[in-house]
């Protein structure tokens, strides 16, 4: 049956900015925030597009029950979907791949500056009304040597902000388009970052191969005065054994704003002193929530879909 009109059922709570941009003689939006995934395949079958958030899994079964043909995520990531499932049958993915690269970077350095500068610390002091103590170390940024692994959108931008500091910047990267767009900054391998730098920020995708990736053999190459920070993805890094370095003093301190199991973050980690923990807000801002909404609904606008059921 022939349809007039694409119908976008919106299921997470978005900034809504880019409807603006959709005509309204091609799309019919629907607002249901907070729709679980049963309802969705219950009442709203009739829906072409489902635009989400990250906080939704979209599994196989799910994708297997819908008849979607697209699935918008406002977001970069897209490991909460089964993406194999979805390009084997059809079903479009779309997500904002560079919408919150300045949020996140920002955010990034944030957690550098909280831990070098010991501002937590600092401000607890001050609550607690021990204000002229100061025997505890705080550093400068200038001349610490950098490791950023992944050096796309985020992972650039992190290393402009660190060479606006006067770092030593030290990238990785395995895409050689990424490394050869970037030929002013120094790309070294992996073990030479994690054995040299003082400072590592990790900026990879979670896929496949990356589960994992910052292993085991990896962190123990790290030293009792280095800092890892982590604003891509929990399970990208050896978790356990991040919090096993962190308890025995291995290594200085930690920066984490993902976790393995979120939103149930190990307990072990409120236990220690030497870490900051965020939750998962590094690319959630107001302006990259606008920028995020835009770029979906303009990819929207642009899609090229059958009208056909």
């Amino acid at each position: 049956m022939n349809k007039t009109k694409l119908k976008i059922l919106i299921a997470d709570e978005i900034d809504t900015t880019g409807i603006t941009l959709l005509p309204k003689n091609k799309f019919i939006t629907e607002s249901r925030f907070g729709i679980s995934n049963s309802e969705i395949l219950n009442s709203f079958r009739d829906f072409d597009i489902l635009v989400i958030r990250s906080i939704r899994k979209i599994d196989e079964k799910f994708l297997s029950e819908s008849d979607l043909k697209v699935i918008a995520t406002c977001s970069k990531g897209t490991d909460h979907i089964d993406i194999e499932y979805a390009k084997k049958h059809g079903i479009k993915i779309l997500n904002a791949e560079d919408s919150n690269n300045i949020s996140a970077a920002e955010h990034t350095f944030g957690l550098i500056l909280a831990i070098e500068k010991q501002i937590l610390f600092s401000d607890n002091l001050v609550r607690k009304g021990k204000f002229t103590f100061y025997e505890y170390e705080r550093n400068e940024l200038k001349d610490k040597k950098i490791g950023i692994i992944g050096f796309g959108k985020v992972g650039s931008y992190v290393g402009k902000l660190a060479s606006a500091f006067g770092m030593i910047v030290y990238a990785n990267d395995t895409d050689k388009k990424v490394v050869n767009a970037n030929g002013n900054y120094n790309f070294k391998n992996i073990n030479f970052i994690f054995k040299n730098c003082d400072i590592v920020t990790i900026h990879i995708p979670l896929t496949k191969e990356n589960h994992k990736f910052i292993s085991k053999e990896k962190l123990s190459l790290l030293n009792k005065n280095s800092v890892i920070v982590n604003t891509s993805r929990g399970n990208v890094i050896d978790e356990l054994y991040l919090i096993k370095l962190l308890k025995s003093k291995k290594i200085k301190f930690a920066g984490l704003d993902v976790f393995s199991n979120e939103p149930f973050v190990n307990k072990a980690f409120a236990g220690l002193d030497n870490v900051i923990l965020t939750n998962h807000i590094a690319g959630k801002t107001g302006q990259s929530r606008r920028k995020i909404s835009e770029n979906i609904f303009s990819q929207l606008k642009d899609l090229k879909i059958s009208m056909q059921k």
